[in-house]
Protein backbone atom coordinates (compact mmCIF):
# COMPACT_ATOMS: atom_id res chain seq x y z
CA UNK A 1 0.00 0.00 0.00
CA UNK A 2 1.42 3.24 -1.02
CA UNK A 3 1.87 5.71 1.87
CA UNK A 4 -0.65 8.40 2.76
CA UNK A 5 1.09 11.76 1.07
CA UNK A 6 0.66 13.76 4.07
CA UNK A 7 3.01 10.40 6.60
CA UNK A 8 6.39 11.95 4.59
CA UNK A 9 5.54 15.88 4.01
CA UNK A 10 8.08 16.71 1.46
CA UNK A 11 9.22 19.44 3.80
CA UNK A 12 9.72 17.15 6.93
CA UNK A 13 13.04 15.55 6.24
CA UNK A 14 15.43 15.00 4.13
CA UNK A 15 17.07 12.46 1.68
CA UNK A 16 17.24 9.03 4.13
CA UNK A 17 20.46 7.95 3.56
CA UNK A 18 21.30 10.99 5.86
CA UNK A 19 18.51 10.05 8.27
CA UNK A 20 20.06 7.00 8.84
CA UNK A 21 23.58 8.24 9.50
CA UNK A 22 22.40 10.58 11.57
CA UNK A 23 20.77 7.68 13.59
CA UNK A 24 23.49 5.95 14.03
CA UNK A 25 25.40 9.12 14.95
CA UNK A 26 22.77 9.38 17.97
CA UNK A 27 22.49 12.73 17.18
CA UNK A 28 18.47 13.03 16.02
CA UNK A 29 16.30 13.53 19.16
CA UNK A 30 14.02 9.80 19.27
CA UNK A 31 11.47 11.23 21.33
CA UNK A 32 7.49 10.72 19.80
CA UNK A 33 6.76 13.88 17.44
CA UNK A 34 3.75 15.48 18.37
CA UNK A 35 0.69 14.34 16.37
CA UNK A 36 0.35 16.55 13.18
CA UNK A 37 -2.92 18.48 14.26
CA UNK A 38 -0.46 20.05 16.56
CA UNK A 39 1.67 21.83 14.40
CA UNK A 40 1.22 25.82 13.73
CA UNK A 41 -1.17 26.32 11.38
CA UNK A 42 0.94 27.93 9.00
CA UNK A 43 3.09 24.60 9.42
CA UNK A 44 0.24 22.16 9.36
CA UNK A 45 0.02 19.60 6.50
CA UNK A 46 -3.32 20.49 6.27
CA UNK A 47 -2.62 23.68 4.77
CA UNK A 48 -1.45 22.61 1.18
CA UNK A 49 2.19 24.27 -0.43
CA UNK A 50 2.85 24.80 -3.03
CA UNK A 51 2.90 21.95 -5.97
CA UNK A 52 1.57 19.80 -3.49
CA UNK A 53 -2.07 18.52 -4.00
CA UNK A 54 -4.29 17.90 -0.70
CA UNK A 55 -5.72 14.65 -0.86
CA UNK A 56 -9.45 13.68 -1.53
CA UNK A 57 -11.87 13.21 1.22
CA UNK A 58 -9.10 14.37 3.93
CA UNK A 59 -10.36 15.17 7.22
CA UNK A 60 -10.64 18.66 8.50
CA UNK A 61 -8.54 18.37 11.30
CA UNK A 62 -6.12 15.85 9.77
CA UNK A 63 -6.35 12.90 10.75
CA UNK A 64 -6.79 9.97 8.98
CA UNK A 65 -10.40 7.65 9.09
CA UNK A 66 -11.76 10.13 11.60
CA UNK A 67 -15.10 11.05 10.90
CA UNK A 68 -15.31 14.44 12.39
CA UNK A 69 -18.54 15.82 10.89
CA UNK A 70 -21.72 16.05 14.09
CA UNK A 71 -18.85 15.86 16.93
CA UNK A 72 -18.35 18.92 19.12
CA UNK A 73 -15.20 21.26 19.40
CA UNK A 74 -12.87 20.59 22.27
CA UNK A 75 -14.17 23.61 23.63
CA UNK A 76 -17.76 23.01 23.62
CA UNK A 77 -17.49 19.80 24.87
CA UNK A 78 -15.51 20.57 27.69
CA UNK A 79 -17.87 23.59 28.81
CA UNK A 80 -20.57 20.69 28.76
CA UNK A 81 -18.49 18.46 30.51
CA UNK A 82 -18.11 21.15 32.86
CA UNK A 83 -21.78 22.56 33.53
CA UNK A 84 -23.10 18.94 33.49
CA UNK A 85 -23.87 18.70 37.67
CA UNK A 86 -22.78 15.60 39.30
CA UNK A 87 -23.95 14.32 42.64
CA UNK A 88 -20.91 15.79 44.52
CA UNK A 89 -21.39 19.06 43.18
CA UNK A 90 -24.76 19.20 44.57
CA UNK A 91 -24.20 18.05 48.03
CA UNK A 92 -21.36 20.66 48.12
CA UNK A 93 -23.48 23.03 47.21
CA UNK A 94 -26.52 22.39 49.59
CA UNK A 95 -23.59 21.85 52.07
CA UNK A 96 -22.06 25.52 51.59
CA UNK A 97 -25.58 27.35 51.73
CA UNK A 98 -26.26 25.24 54.66
CA UNK A 99 -23.01 26.83 56.54
CA UNK A 100 -23.66 30.65 55.05
CA UNK A 101 -27.40 30.30 56.34
CA UNK A 102 -26.01 28.81 59.60
CA UNK A 103 -23.54 31.94 60.36
CA UNK A 104 -25.48 34.44 59.01
CA UNK A 105 -28.38 33.45 61.89
CA UNK A 106 -25.07 33.26 64.20
CA UNK A 107 -23.76 36.75 63.00
CA UNK A 108 -27.32 37.83 64.39
CA UNK A 109 -27.76 36.35 66.99
CA UNK A 110 -25.16 37.92 68.36
CA UNK A 111 -25.40 41.38 67.05
CA UNK A 112 -28.68 41.30 69.09
CA UNK A 113 -26.79 39.63 72.01
CA UNK A 114 -24.53 42.56 71.91
CA UNK A 115 -27.32 44.95 71.19
CA UNK A 116 -29.37 43.83 73.77
CA UNK A 117 -26.36 44.53 76.15
CA UNK A 118 -25.10 47.83 75.14
CA UNK A 119 -27.80 49.12 73.85
CA UNK A 120 -29.30 50.43 77.06
CA UNK A 121 -26.06 51.87 78.58
CA UNK A 122 -25.90 53.62 75.14
CA UNK A 123 -29.52 54.94 75.48
CA UNK A 124 -28.29 56.03 79.03
CA UNK A 125 -25.30 58.04 77.95
CA UNK A 126 -26.96 59.51 74.87
CA UNK A 127 -29.68 60.93 77.61
CA UNK A 128 -27.24 61.48 79.83
CA UNK A 129 -24.91 63.54 77.16
CA UNK A 130 -28.06 65.52 75.49
CA UNK A 131 -29.20 66.40 79.41
CA UNK A 132 -25.61 67.67 79.65
CA UNK A 133 -25.44 69.48 76.86
CA UNK A 134 -28.46 71.06 77.87
CA UNK A 135 -27.15 71.85 81.40
CA UNK A 136 -24.06 73.57 79.15
CA UNK A 137 -25.54 75.33 77.11
CA UNK A 138 -27.64 76.92 79.59
CA UNK A 139 -25.34 77.69 81.74
CA UNK A 140 -23.06 78.96 78.79
CA UNK A 141 -26.48 81.58 77.60
CA UNK A 142 -27.02 82.44 81.26
CA UNK A 143 -23.17 83.17 81.69
CA UNK A 144 -23.33 85.75 78.83
CA UNK A 145 -26.73 87.13 80.02
CA UNK A 146 -25.31 87.92 83.57
CA UNK A 147 -22.62 89.45 81.80
CA UNK A 148 -24.96 92.02 80.34
CA UNK A 149 -27.07 92.43 83.36
CA UNK A 150 -25.60 94.73 86.20
CA UNK A 151 -26.24 93.97 89.75
CA UNK A 152 -25.65 97.39 90.63
CA UNK A 153 -28.86 97.73 88.53
CA UNK A 154 -30.62 94.90 90.66
CA UNK A 155 -29.37 96.59 93.96
CA UNK A 156 -30.63 99.99 93.13
CA UNK A 157 -34.08 98.49 92.15
CA UNK A 158 -34.55 97.46 95.59
CA UNK A 159 -33.11 100.78 96.93
CA UNK A 160 -35.16 102.71 95.16
CA UNK A 161 -38.31 100.82 96.22
CA UNK A 162 -36.88 101.87 99.81
CA UNK A 163 -36.76 104.81 99.21
CA UNK A 164 -40.10 105.08 97.73
CA UNK A 165 -42.29 102.87 100.40
CA UNK A 166 -40.75 103.49 103.80
CA UNK A 167 -41.97 107.01 104.53
CA UNK A 168 -45.36 105.44 103.46
CA UNK A 169 -45.20 102.94 106.18
CA UNK A 170 -45.61 103.64 110.39
CA UNK A 171 -44.82 101.48 113.42
CA UNK A 172 -48.26 100.82 115.49
CA UNK A 173 -47.93 100.28 119.55
CA UNK A 174 -50.71 99.75 121.50
CA UNK A 175 -51.35 100.14 125.44
CA UNK A 176 -53.97 100.31 128.32
CA UNK A 177 -55.56 103.55 129.33
CA UNK A 178 -52.81 105.81 130.54
CA UNK A 179 -53.38 106.19 134.69
CA UNK A 180 -52.16 109.20 136.50
CA UNK A 181 -49.00 107.76 137.50
CA UNK A 182 -47.84 106.52 134.27
CA UNK A 183 -48.27 110.14 132.87
CA UNK A 184 -46.27 111.57 135.79
CA UNK A 185 -43.69 109.60 135.53
CA UNK A 186 -43.46 109.67 131.67
CA UNK A 187 -43.32 106.70 130.55
CA UNK A 188 -46.37 104.10 129.48
CA UNK A 189 -46.79 100.14 129.02
CA UNK A 190 -46.70 98.91 125.67
CA UNK A 191 -48.46 95.27 124.99
CA UNK A 192 -48.81 95.47 121.22
CA UNK A 193 -46.48 96.45 117.89
CA UNK A 194 -47.42 96.47 114.31
CA UNK A 195 -46.88 97.90 111.41
CA UNK A 196 -49.29 100.00 109.16
CA UNK A 197 -49.01 102.17 106.03
CA UNK A 198 -50.49 106.10 104.73
CA UNK A 199 -52.62 105.28 102.19
CA UNK A 200 -54.01 109.07 102.00
CA UNK A 201 -52.65 112.51 102.87
CA UNK A 202 -55.59 113.23 105.06
CA UNK A 203 -54.40 110.60 107.56
CA UNK A 204 -55.95 107.25 106.65
CA UNK A 205 -54.01 104.68 107.84
CA UNK A 206 -54.38 100.84 106.96
CA UNK A 207 -53.30 97.99 108.95
CA UNK A 208 -54.28 94.69 110.63
CA UNK A 209 -57.36 94.63 112.61
CA UNK A 210 -55.17 92.10 115.36
CA UNK A 211 -52.33 94.45 115.90
CA UNK A 212 -55.10 96.80 117.48
CA UNK A 213 -56.30 93.77 119.88
CA UNK A 214 -54.41 94.53 122.88
CA UNK A 215 -55.16 98.11 124.10
CA UNK A 216 -57.09 101.14 123.07
CA UNK A 217 -54.77 103.50 123.29
CA UNK A 218 -52.88 103.62 119.92
CA UNK A 219 -49.90 105.26 118.95
CA UNK A 220 -48.14 106.17 115.26
CA UNK A 221 -44.42 106.67 114.47
CA UNK A 222 -44.21 108.61 111.72
CA UNK A 223 -40.77 107.95 109.36
CA UNK A 224 -39.85 111.35 110.04
CA UNK A 225 -40.09 109.91 113.97
CA UNK A 226 -43.04 112.11 114.73
CA UNK A 227 -45.29 110.07 117.23
CA UNK A 228 -49.06 110.56 116.97
CA UNK A 229 -51.93 109.30 118.78
CA UNK A 230 -54.03 107.63 116.28
CA UNK A 231 -58.10 107.42 116.49
CA UNK A 232 -59.88 103.91 115.41
CA UNK A 233 -62.32 104.40 112.33
CA UNK A 234 -63.21 100.91 111.82
CA UNK A 235 -62.21 97.50 111.87
CA UNK A 236 -63.04 94.35 109.97
CA UNK A 237 -61.98 90.90 111.65
CA UNK A 238 -62.90 88.74 109.16
CA UNK A 239 -60.89 90.31 106.79
CA UNK A 240 -58.27 91.32 110.10
CA UNK A 241 -57.88 94.88 108.48
CA UNK A 242 -58.69 97.98 110.28
CA UNK A 243 -58.36 101.92 109.64
CA UNK A 244 -57.05 104.28 111.59
CA UNK A 245 -57.20 108.52 111.59
CA UNK A 246 -54.60 110.89 112.64
CA UNK A 247 -53.59 114.17 112.77
CA UNK A 248 -50.66 115.53 110.78
CA UNK A 249 -48.94 117.45 107.80
CA UNK A 250 -47.16 117.01 105.00
CA UNK A 251 -47.83 112.73 104.88
CA UNK A 252 -46.73 110.35 102.22
CA UNK A 253 -49.07 108.34 100.66
CA UNK A 254 -48.37 105.21 99.63
CA UNK A 255 -49.73 104.01 95.54
CA UNK A 256 -52.65 101.58 95.07
CA UNK A 257 -51.88 98.76 93.02
CA UNK A 258 -53.53 95.73 90.73
CA UNK A 259 -52.66 92.60 93.13
CA UNK A 260 -54.59 90.68 90.07
CA UNK A 261 -51.69 91.70 88.11
CA UNK A 262 -48.89 89.93 90.45
CA UNK A 263 -48.55 86.37 89.28
CA UNK A 264 -46.53 83.72 90.60
CA UNK A 265 -42.84 84.57 90.59
CA UNK A 266 -43.17 88.04 90.46
CA UNK A 267 -40.56 90.04 92.93
CA UNK A 268 -42.64 91.64 95.78
CA UNK A 269 -40.91 93.62 98.99
CA UNK A 270 -42.64 93.89 102.58
CA UNK A 271 -41.65 96.83 104.67
CA UNK A 272 -42.20 96.81 108.32
CA UNK A 273 -40.99 96.46 111.89
CA UNK A 274 -40.22 93.28 112.54
CA UNK A 275 -39.70 93.15 116.15
CA UNK A 276 -39.71 96.65 117.07
CA UNK A 277 -36.95 97.52 114.06
CA UNK A 278 -38.90 100.40 111.94
CA UNK A 279 -37.92 100.21 108.48
CA UNK A 280 -37.28 96.91 107.85
CA UNK A 281 -37.52 95.95 104.37
CA UNK A 282 -36.86 92.10 102.73
CA UNK A 283 -37.73 90.72 99.37
CA UNK A 284 -39.08 87.42 97.69
CA UNK A 285 -41.49 86.58 95.21
CA UNK A 286 -45.46 85.18 94.99
CA UNK A 287 -45.60 82.01 96.05
CA UNK A 288 -49.21 80.86 95.43
CA UNK A 289 -52.50 83.36 95.05
CA UNK A 290 -56.08 82.40 96.29
CA UNK A 291 -55.62 81.50 99.22
CA UNK A 292 -59.38 80.38 100.31
CA UNK A 293 -58.82 77.24 102.21
CA UNK A 294 -56.10 77.09 105.23
CA UNK A 295 -57.53 74.13 106.94
CA UNK A 296 -54.82 72.65 109.06
CA UNK A 297 -52.74 75.50 109.96
CA UNK A 298 -53.55 77.69 112.56
CA UNK A 299 -55.27 80.08 110.12
CA UNK A 300 -58.27 78.18 109.36
CA UNK A 301 -61.37 79.61 111.42
CA UNK A 302 -59.97 78.13 114.80
CA UNK A 303 -56.78 79.12 114.23
CA UNK A 304 -54.52 82.40 115.66
CA UNK A 305 -51.61 83.90 114.66
CA UNK A 306 -48.60 85.20 116.71
CA UNK A 307 -48.35 88.78 116.73
CA UNK A 308 -46.11 90.17 119.32
CA UNK A 309 -46.30 88.12 122.37
CA UNK A 310 -49.14 86.64 122.37
CA UNK A 311 -51.08 84.70 119.37
CA UNK A 312 -54.12 86.41 117.96
CA UNK A 313 -56.64 85.58 116.07
CA UNK A 314 -55.92 86.16 112.55
CA UNK A 315 -57.64 86.34 108.95
CA UNK A 316 -60.53 84.59 107.84
CA UNK A 317 -59.37 83.36 104.83
CA UNK A 318 -62.79 82.76 103.03
CA UNK A 319 -62.95 86.55 103.09
CA UNK A 320 -59.68 87.12 102.23
CA UNK A 321 -58.47 85.53 99.32
CA UNK A 322 -54.87 85.49 100.98
CA UNK A 323 -51.90 85.69 98.61
CA UNK A 324 -48.71 83.46 99.68
CA UNK A 325 -45.11 84.66 99.47
CA UNK A 326 -41.50 83.71 100.69
CA UNK A 327 -40.90 87.35 101.72
CA UNK A 328 -39.52 86.91 105.33
CA UNK A 329 -42.55 88.28 107.32
CA UNK A 330 -41.90 88.34 111.20
CA UNK A 331 -44.25 89.10 114.60
CA UNK A 332 -44.21 93.22 114.03
CA UNK A 333 -44.73 93.08 110.12
CA UNK A 334 -48.49 92.35 110.58
CA UNK A 335 -50.38 95.42 108.81
CA UNK A 336 -47.33 96.57 106.65
CA UNK A 337 -47.27 97.06 102.79
CA UNK A 338 -46.23 94.10 100.51
CA UNK A 339 -45.34 95.78 97.27
CA UNK A 340 -44.38 95.59 94.08
CA UNK A 341 -41.24 96.47 91.65
CA UNK A 342 -42.66 99.71 91.12
CA UNK A 343 -43.64 100.31 95.11
CA UNK A 344 -47.21 99.97 94.86
CA UNK A 345 -49.41 98.61 97.43
CA UNK A 346 -50.35 94.98 96.44
CA UNK A 347 -51.26 93.41 100.06
CA UNK A 348 -51.07 93.88 103.15
CA UNK A 349 -49.06 91.24 105.44
CA UNK A 350 -51.15 89.66 107.41
CA UNK A 351 -50.21 86.32 108.88
CA UNK A 352 -47.00 83.35 108.86
CA UNK A 353 -47.42 80.00 109.67
CA UNK A 354 -45.10 78.71 113.24
CA UNK A 355 -44.27 81.44 115.70
CA UNK A 356 -41.52 82.96 113.29
CA UNK A 357 -40.33 82.96 109.78
CA UNK A 358 -40.03 80.06 107.89
CA UNK A 359 -40.70 81.10 104.86
CA UNK A 360 -44.44 80.81 104.31
CA UNK A 361 -46.38 84.22 104.81
CA UNK A 362 -49.48 85.28 104.14
CA UNK A 363 -50.54 89.09 102.40
CA UNK A 364 -54.12 90.21 101.66
CA UNK A 365 -54.43 91.35 98.30
CA UNK A 366 -54.89 95.15 97.67
CA UNK A 367 -57.85 94.87 95.54
CA UNK A 368 -59.83 93.31 98.95
CA UNK A 369 -57.60 95.94 101.22
CA UNK A 370 -58.80 98.50 99.39
CA UNK A 371 -63.05 97.19 98.90
CA UNK A 372 -62.41 97.40 102.83
CA UNK A 373 -60.78 100.36 103.36
CA UNK A 374 -63.33 102.38 101.50
CA UNK A 375 -66.26 100.94 103.38
CA UNK A 376 -65.30 101.83 106.45
CA UNK A 377 -64.27 105.04 105.56
CA UNK A 378 -67.05 105.68 104.19
CA UNK A 379 -69.81 103.96 106.72
CA UNK A 380 -67.56 103.32 109.65
CA UNK A 381 -67.67 98.99 108.75
CA UNK A 382 -67.50 96.75 106.21
CA UNK A 383 -71.09 95.68 105.06
CA UNK A 384 -71.08 92.68 103.56
CA UNK A 385 -73.41 90.29 101.47
CA UNK A 386 -75.31 88.12 102.54
CA UNK A 387 -77.87 85.18 101.51
CA UNK A 388 -78.39 83.01 104.85
CA UNK A 389 -77.10 79.86 103.10
CA UNK A 390 -74.97 77.57 105.16
CA UNK A 391 -72.85 76.14 102.28
CA UNK A 392 -71.29 72.46 102.47
CA UNK A 393 -69.06 70.50 100.03
CA UNK A 394 -70.89 67.89 97.76
CA UNK A 395 -69.14 65.28 99.97
CA UNK A 396 -69.94 66.72 103.58
CA UNK A 397 -73.58 66.94 102.29
CA UNK A 398 -73.86 63.41 101.15
CA UNK A 399 -72.52 62.28 104.62
CA UNK A 400 -74.82 64.60 106.84
CA UNK A 401 -77.85 63.75 104.87
CA UNK A 402 -76.86 59.74 104.50
CA UNK A 403 -77.88 59.75 100.65
CA UNK A 404 -75.93 59.28 97.52
CA UNK A 405 -76.15 62.21 94.83
CA UNK A 406 -77.46 61.18 91.30
CA UNK A 407 -74.58 59.69 89.25
CA UNK A 408 -75.18 62.73 86.38
CA UNK A 409 -74.84 65.47 88.98
CA UNK A 410 -71.63 63.53 90.68
CA UNK A 411 -69.99 63.05 87.94
CA UNK A 412 -70.91 66.75 86.41
CA UNK A 413 -69.28 68.41 89.79
CA UNK A 414 -65.81 65.97 89.75
CA UNK A 415 -65.29 66.90 85.97
CA UNK A 416 -65.76 70.67 86.64
CA UNK A 417 -64.32 70.29 90.09
CA UNK A 418 -66.90 73.31 90.97
CA UNK A 419 -69.98 74.31 93.24
CA UNK A 420 -70.81 74.81 97.10
CA UNK A 421 -74.48 72.52 97.98
CA UNK A 422 -76.85 74.68 99.82
CA UNK A 423 -76.98 72.50 103.46
CA UNK A 424 -79.41 74.93 105.11
CA UNK A 425 -81.39 78.14 104.01
CA UNK A 426 -82.43 80.44 107.27
CA UNK A 427 -86.10 81.57 106.97
CA UNK A 428 -86.73 84.67 105.80
CA UNK A 429 -83.34 85.38 104.53
CA UNK A 430 -82.93 86.51 100.70
CA UNK A 431 -82.11 82.85 99.49
CA UNK A 432 -85.38 81.30 100.60
CA UNK A 433 -87.07 84.75 99.06
CA UNK A 434 -85.34 83.84 95.81
CA UNK A 435 -86.72 80.27 95.77
CA UNK A 436 -83.26 78.71 96.67
CA UNK A 437 -83.95 75.11 98.25
CA UNK A 438 -81.68 72.79 100.13
CA UNK A 439 -79.55 70.43 98.54
CA UNK A 440 -79.16 73.17 95.38
CA UNK A 441 -75.46 73.02 94.32
CA UNK A 442 -73.94 76.78 93.57
CA UNK A 443 -72.20 76.12 90.18
CA UNK A 444 -71.77 79.87 89.33
CA UNK A 445 -72.14 83.15 90.58
CA UNK A 446 -72.73 86.31 88.09
CA UNK A 447 -71.08 83.64 85.44
CA UNK A 448 -68.10 82.99 88.04
CA UNK A 449 -67.71 79.49 88.35
CA UNK A 450 -67.37 78.38 91.66
CA UNK A 451 -64.87 76.32 92.76
CA UNK A 452 -65.90 75.20 96.02
CA UNK A 453 -67.22 76.21 99.46
CA UNK A 454 -65.03 79.19 100.29
CA UNK A 455 -64.90 80.56 96.82
CA UNK A 456 -68.73 80.40 97.26
CA UNK A 457 -68.51 82.45 100.62
CA UNK A 458 -66.29 85.07 99.41
CA UNK A 459 -68.05 85.76 95.94
CA UNK A 460 -71.18 86.39 98.06
CA UNK A 461 -69.80 87.99 100.93
CA UNK A 462 -67.88 90.93 98.74
CA UNK A 463 -70.88 91.40 97.16
CA UNK A 464 -72.75 94.78 97.85
CA UNK A 465 -75.17 94.41 99.81
CA UNK A 466 -78.74 95.44 98.29
CA UNK A 467 -77.40 94.49 94.58
CA UNK A 468 -78.73 91.31 92.52
CA UNK A 469 -76.49 88.42 91.80
CA UNK A 470 -77.26 85.65 89.27
CA UNK A 471 -76.82 82.28 90.32
CA UNK A 472 -76.39 79.19 88.09
CA UNK A 473 -77.96 76.14 89.99
CA UNK A 474 -78.04 72.32 89.69
CA UNK A 475 -81.42 71.09 91.18
CA UNK A 476 -81.98 67.37 90.44
CA UNK A 477 -79.39 67.04 87.76
CA UNK A 478 -80.93 70.26 85.86
CA UNK A 479 -79.43 73.17 85.76
CA UNK A 480 -80.90 76.74 86.25
CA UNK A 481 -80.65 80.28 86.80
CA UNK A 482 -82.19 82.35 89.87
CA UNK A 483 -81.76 86.23 90.61
CA UNK A 484 -81.32 86.91 93.82
CA UNK A 485 -80.93 90.63 95.80
CA UNK A 486 -77.78 90.23 98.47
CA UNK A 487 -78.73 91.06 102.03
CA UNK A 488 -76.48 92.69 104.60
CA UNK A 489 -74.77 90.21 106.95
CA UNK A 490 -75.67 90.67 110.13
CA UNK A 491 -73.05 91.80 112.42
Amino acid sequence: MAPHPTDQPADSFNDRPIAEESLREGSIDRSPSPPPFLFPTDASPSTPREGVEPAENAPANGIPGMQTEGLPRDEEFLEEVASEPSPGNAYSSAKSLFLSTLTSLAVVVVLLAVLRLLLPATLELSRYSWHRGQLRAEYEVAGEQLQQVSLEGLSSISQTVAKRVVPSVVHITTSMAESPLTSVIGRRSMTGHGSGVIIDKGGWILTNSHVLDDGPVIHVYLADERNCLAELVGSDPLTDLAVLKIKADDLLPIAWGDSDVAQVGSPVWAVGSPFGLTGSITFGIVSSKHRLDLSGTQYDDSGSVRTGRDRKRGPTARYSDLMQTDVAVNPGNSGGPLVNGRGELIGINTAIIGESYRGVSFAIPSNVARQVFDEIVQNGKMRRGWLGVEFVSVSRYQQLRGEEMPLETTYELTKEQTGAMANRILPGSPAELAGLAEGDCIISVNGIAIRGVEDAIFRIGNSQPGSSVDLEIERNAERQRLSITIGQRPD
